[in-house]
């Protein structure tokens, strides 16, 4: 199953702060992602799906 980052931070229960504060960015930038208003470079969105212990190819990005 697919899901958007939103939902697959959610189903992880992880908060946007503890999301963006693992990356080293900024709630905002986090928020940008989510919310399809930026672009993601892979070596981010690789890092986003390790700490939600997802495979990358289940999340839309």
């Amino acid at each position: 199953m697919k899901y958007t980052l939103r939902e697959a931070r959610m189903l992880r229960d992880k908060t946007i702060t503890e999301i963006s504060e693992f990356l080293g960015v900024t709630r905002a930038t986090y928020m940008k992602w989510e919310n399809d208003s930026g672009l993601i470079r892979v070596s981010v969105a690789k890092k986003i799906a390790d700490y939600l212990d997802m495979d990358i190819k289940n999340i839309f990005f």
